[in-house]
């Protein structure tokens, strides 16, 4: 839920995405990374927003053109950039194109579906689960479900499976390994890492477990590409650069395992992966390891950022992308950017669960925000919003998706033990300011 430094301007410094989520589709590597190792083309130059270029020769392909050609590889490679809602149109678009082509015979595998939570997937796609409980779901496996829901309501209302490809998280919170990294930032002689982290990096030693995917270490450009994103942080300490490379390493492995032993298991369909774009650029991510499992062929689209709002700009990461002698994706699809936090409803209020009474806490409210205004102070308790009952944060979260920037509604709240209701205006926040 929205805090006060939710409302500041939005910054995206590699540490505060320690899980490696940045890594899989940040849209500054879509920017910087403009010379690519295409033979007949530059990006920066001739991409264009609708434009598909066929990387390999410089080809232009029609969206007919490219779903007829992907319709002739096994398993087919999305990227994404998180938070561009552009990337998942195009996804959802070669998702639909397929199903057309060979009902029954695709299957989506997610890298935002993590592996506990499979038979969450297959119970949503049967339609045994509603979607309030699914995004509540899809909250604790990844984050935010508005960006995926047209594809995840496409593949229920068609029956395509879900493949949930990401591995479970990491029992160590972001917030330990980010101050680990600061802390050796600030100069000491050496890194202190936290016992749960050294475990861990101890354990990326040894074999793997059966429930571990075996790791392929012998790729230096993926170790240069990836590196590159590490670079300046840690101050520059090896250790700490190899540990994220590894992590991602151990996120592609697990990803490429998952589709390997599905199309193992079910070689007459046709696999269309969505990770962030550094998990499938190049092919050095999920797709040279899943083709070392299951050698099938492949096909990689990347959604090309190619316009960008110039007040987002100072939001994008700073890195000096490697020139690699490889090519970046098979398909460039030209796309502008533009993400879902403008049209987002914040009431501007810091909350939790509280138990006595039952509800929502409120441990602060911004000022100037539409809780101020709606006259709610720290200590109320939310236990309704327009008459559905709140019983904790993720009731309100999700009633406030569905709501319209510009409508009014009822907060039903408990305030010294006496019942109240305030009307509030849903509007949308810009850094703190309300509109």
């Amino acid at each position: 839920m929205p805090t006060r430094s939710s409302f500041m301007k939005r910054f995206l410094p590699i540490l505060l995405f320690i899980s490696l989520a940045i890594l899989g589709g940040c849209a500054g590597p879509q920017l910087t990374s403009g010379q690519v190792s295409a033979p007949y083309t530059h990006l920066s130059e001739e991409l264009e927003v609708g434009k598909i270029l066929h990387l390999p020769t410089g080809r232009d392909f029609t969206e007919q053109e490219l779903y007829a050609y992907l319709g002739t590889q096994q398993v087919i490679y999305v990227g994404e950039s998180h938070d561009s809602v552009n990337d998942h149109e195009v996804q959802l678009k070669i998702i639909a194109a397929l199903n057309e082509r060979f009902p029954g015979k695709i299957a989506v595998g997610m890298e935002m579906l993590r592996r506990p939570f499979q038979e969450d997937a297959d119970s949503w796609v049967a339609g045994e689960m509603d979607e309030k409980e699914f995004v509540r779901t899809f909250s604790k496996s990844w984050g935010r479900y508005e960006y995926y829901k047209d594809i995840l309501a496409y593949a229920r209302d068609n029956k395509i499976p879900l493949l949930a490809m990401n591995r479970a998280k990491s029992q160590m919170g972001h917030g330990k390994m980010k101050k680990m990294v600061e802390e050796a930032k600030e100069g000491e002689s050496e890194m202190k890492i936290p016992a749960e982290m050294a475990e861990a990096v101890e354990k990326m030693k040894e074999p793997p477990k059966p429930y571990e995917p075996e790791l392929s270490e012998d790729d230096p450009y993926y170790e240069e590409y990836i590196g590159a994103f590490f670079k300046g942080h840690g101050d520059g300490k090896p250790e700490i650069a190899r540990m994220f490379i590894k992590s991602q390493m151990l996120w592609d492995e697990t990803m490429a395992e998952m589709g390997a032993k599905y199309l193992d298991e079910h070689p007459d369909k046709k696999l269309i992966v969505l990770a962030g774009g550094n998990h499938v650029r190049y092919s050095f991510g999920i797709p040279r390891r899943l083709f070392r499992r299951h050698p099938a062929p492949y096909a990689i689209v990347s959604p090309w950022v190619v316009e960008y709002p110039e007040e987002k700009k100072a939001q994008l990461m700073d890195v000096d992308v490697p020139e690699l002698p490889l090519r970046v994706a098979d398909f460039a699809w030209g796309v502008g950017y533009e993400d879902l936090e403008e049209g987002r409803i914040l009431l501007g209020i810091q909350i939790a669960d509280s138990e006595d009474p039952a509800g929502v806490a409120v441990l602060g409210v911004v000022d100037d925000s539409a809780a101020a205004k709606a006259g709610l102070q720290e200590g109320d308790v939310l236990t309704s919003l327009d008459g559905v009952p709140l019983k904790e944060v993720f009731d309100l979260t999700f009633e406030l998706s569905k709501k319209e920037a510009g409508g009014d509604g009822i907060l039903k709240i408990i305030r010294d033990g006496e019942e109240l209701d305030l009307p509030v205006g849903y509007r949308t926040l810009d850094h703190g300011k309300d509109k």
